[in-house]
């Protein structure tokens, strides 16, 4: 009894979000490959930079007593990144994003526990009975219209982005930046011709102190810009080779 009280909850707020997502210029699509239970997602093509869309996940979860929560992250996507990315030798990417990984795509994320102005609004609220779904379905509209549209706002040009990649990882070293942001932004500047940024944005990077030992390394990052001449001489020529 509990458990199809729980689920019938969870199919009002996935029904009542959706129709509010769909008002807000969102559409429900399905990703290549999906890893969360309970997620479901949607996507806009209103961001400014070509062969990127913007997307967010919805996530459904449960408390032990039965309590249903639906939390979300933001996503900056990019099919063609991940196409470019999938054909690299496995040593010029991040360690543990091999070619099947299901993260390539990802130029940028954030949770929306993450985004500023949680303090206002608090954590994403529990719903217990169905009077109370209006409300959860209240909080994600205005988690998205607020500081997801603002964070979607920040990233809706190359020159944006750039900056946004180039920008140090709050609390730590000038040096440590996201280097999955980086690289996808490297590939994005390629792809629609802005090669001579691609290469600064590279030549920067080559002369950092790498400090993400678990994921990425001085010899990953060269070799990942070998594996970007090789494939586009206008890069190569921007790289001075």
């Amino acid at each position: 009894m509990a458990a199809r009280k729980r689920d019938r909850v969870a199919n009002m707020v996935k029904e009542e979000l959706t129709d509010a997502m769909v008002r807000a210029g969102y559409m429900p699509f399905d990703p290549l490959v999906e890893r969360n239970e309970g997620a479901f997602w949607f996507k806009s093509d209103a961001v400014g930079i070509p062969h990127t869309f913007a997307a967010v996940q919805a996530l459904i979860g449960f408390s032990r007593d039965g309590a249903v929560r639906c939390t979300g992250t933001a996503f900056l996507l990019s099919p063609a990144v991940g196409d470019i990315l999938r054909s690299m030798p496995s040593d010029a990417l991040l360690k543990g994003r091999g070619p099947d990984s299901s993260s390539l795509e990802y130029v940028d994320y954030r949770f929306f526990n993450e985004l500023p102005g949680l303090e206002l609004v608090g954590k994403a609220p529990w719903v217990i009975t169905e009077a109370d779904v209006p409300i959860s379905v209240q909080w994600f509209e205005n988690r998205v219209s607020g500081a997801v549209a603002k964070w979607f706002d920040d990233r809706n040009s190359l020159e944006k982005l750039i900056w946004v990649a180039e920008e140090p990882i709050p609390g730590t070293s000038h040096d440590r930046i996201y280097p999955d942001v980086l690289r996808a932004t490297i590939i994005l500047c390629i792809v629609n011709g802005y090669f001579t940024e691609a290469a600064g944005l590279m030549t920067t990077h080559l002369e950092r102190d790498h400090v993400h030992p678990n994921i990425d390394s001085f010899e990953r990052a060269a070799a990942f810009d070998s594996a970007l001449a090789d494939r586009f001489p206008e890069y190569r020529r921007a790289r001075g080779r």
